[in-house]
């Protein structure tokens, strides 16, 4: 059935709208949960304007969700400022609330409606625009530093079955200098795929340096000012750590309390409890894997340069061994942050792990 918008019912209904989107259609059902009136419609998310013209009509008052999947934000950002008002359903915890009912889009659509009605949706984080911004460069950043990371690991390989130390100075420059220098001394085969590697390298290293600079404007931002000065003011934490945890964090006071950041984060242990046992495993690895891996690299430098930060790692690597030692101190770290932006304040190890 299609849903007829009639303006003049609208002092009479709630209506709470679910989409379940797609990359090519989403089926948006629009539902009352007063009068138990349902319809349905079918829209291209090619057609931009027919989308646009089918939620500006919508009938008010009305609340809008989402089915977070990984192409929401172009919708998103269409409806939120068209919109009363726009959430993100979780849509794995949606669907498992829904229990046998039938997997269908309509199906999927007013679960998701239902819920809402109901008070019972989960809903998952959308950043605000300004945090996506910096969420996109960061996360572009990072990928390009693990790529440049892939060719130099290449490259010693390559030294390697030459039995050759390689260049000192691992960038796009020393290695220009090093095959200027030896290479007369390897195959000339392997002479080319190192120019290979320095055209890739040049590359990649220009194109970081213009997204730090990017980055660098961003943080200076109103928005993000205060809250990088608190981060930076951590051991081993500088600007891609800063950047990155502010992109996929977002808001801190989101959180309640401190270990709940840790599981947003996926850096709480795993727990095995059932009758008298109780054990913990690997990590839970769930949310943003950037912030994981920025806070590990954090933890190494903070272990390295601060001595308090190190007799705590000592402590625990006694036990759990050195890396999973690294692991709770990047845990531990990322909770500090919590406390210290919540309270305005910068790093202070006594009164962040109180």
């Amino acid at each position: 059935m299609e849903f007829i918008m009639d303006a003049a019912l609208d002092h009479r209904h709630d209506w709470s709208v679910g989409i379940d989107l797609h990359k090519d259609t989403m089926t948006v059902c629009i539902y009352c949960a007063g009068c138990g009136e349902v319809g349905f419609k079918r829209l291209a998310c090619k057609s931009r304007f027919h989308v646009q013209e089918f939620f500006q009509n919508l009938p008010r008052p009305h609340t809008v969700a989402i089915e977070a999947v990984g192409f929401y934000r172009w919708l998103w950002d269409l409806l939120e400022p068209i919109v009363q008002r726009l959430l993100l359903a979780d849509a794995t915890a949606a669907r498992a609330l829904a229990g046998r009912r039938l997997k269908t889009d309509r199906e999927d659509a007013f679960n998701i409606a239902e819920l809402l009605a109901a008070g019972r949706l989960p809903t998952a984080y959308a950043p605000p625009g300004e945090v996506q911004i910096l969420r996109d460069w960061t996360r572009r950043r990072n990928r390009l530093s693990r790529s440049h990371a892939q060719v130099l690991h290449w490259v010693k390989s390559l030294m390697n079955i030459n039995n050759r130390p390689g260049p000192a100075r691992l960038d796009s420059q020393g290695l220009i200098r090093y095959i200027k220098a030896q290479g007369p001394k390897l195959p000339p085969r392997h002479v080319k795929l190192l120019w290979h590697c320095v055209d890739q390298l040049t590359l990649i290293e220009r194109q970081i340096d213009e997204i730090e600079r990017i980055i660098v404007s961003l943080l200076d931002s109103p928005t993000f000012r205060d809250t990088r000065d608190i981060l930076v003011s951590f051991p081993g934490v500088g600007l891609v750590t800063a950047s990155t945890v502010l992109a996929e964090i977002g808001d801190f006071t989101r959180f309640t309390y401190r270990k709940a950041i840790a599981r947003y984060a996926g850096l709480n242990p795993t727990v095995y409890a059932s009758s008298r046992s109780n054990r913990t495993g690997h990590i839970a690895k769930a949310g943003p894997p950037d912030a994981r891996w920025v806070m590990q690299q954090a933890a190494w430098t903070a272990i390295r340069i601060d001595p308090e930060i190190k007799r705590m790692w000592l402590k625990i690597s006694r036990s759990a061994g050195r890396k999973a030692a690294a692991v709770a101190i990047a845990r531990k770290m990322l909770m500090w942050m919590w406390y210290a932006v919540c309270q305005g304040q910068a790093y202070n190890r006594r009164a962040d792990a109180a």
